[in-house]
């Protein structure tokens, strides 16, 4: 019998399509780390920095600039809802994950109202039959950054003042419920007893 040899496993046949191939490989691999780095890169940047809807609104604002001004603040307001509900998470106990993502939350917020008094320039007096609105908006822009900043010294006074006697409180009723041989179940997050 003669002996079989392998074939051989780079004929010259394949090699320009073996070379295409490898070349499609790579740029397609380099395209979507590219792709993903990028996006990566602009979500970053949008949680950071707030970008105004529009083009900014002068002093002779027309009747239709109104609603959209409107629409924005009540998207600034609901923000600032949603970020100030965030901190029952930091009241039960100092988690530095958690602080991270409440100061984040707090600069993409504050941000969006920045983006907002940019774009409508709700401090800016208005002449017109919408003088009134256009004030009261103002008046409204000016109450949503008094109560965060409000909310946010409280919240330190808080961390600085009763947190740490609630971190004590907590631990010591650990003790106890160890010493008496009994365990504690931690009520659903939310939850209150009467």
């Amino acid at each position: 019998m003669p002996s079989e040899q392998p074939a051989s496993t780079s004929p010259a046949e394949f090699r320009g399509y073996r070379r295409f191939l490898s070349w499609f490989v790579l740029g397609f691999v380099s395209l979507g780390s590219a792709y993903m780095l990028v996006s990566v890169g602009v979500t970053i940047y949008r949680r950071r920095n707030a970008v105004p809807s529009g083009a900014p609104i002068g002093a002779m604002a027309s009747p239709a600039d109104l609603p959209g001004c409107v629409e924005e603040l009540a998207v600034v307001e609901q923000a600032l809802e949603g970020h100030l509900e965030n901190v029952h998470n930091l009241l039960a106990h100092y988690d530095a994950d958690e602080a991270q993502r409440w100061s984040e939350s707090e600069s993409f917020w504050l941000g969006q109202w920045k983006a907002a008094g940019e774009r409508c320039r709700y401090a800016e007096p208005r002449q017109g039959p919408l003088a009134k609105s256009w004030v009261e908006l103002g008046v409204i822009y000016a109450e949503l950054r008094t109560t965060e900043v409000t909310y946010t010294r409280e919240l330190q006074r808080f961390a600085q003042h009763q947190a740490p006697r609630l971190d004590q409180m907590r631990e010591r009723l650990k003790s106890v419920s160890r010493r008496i041989g009994t365990t504690i179940a931690a009520p659903a997050s939310g939850a209150t007893t009467p």
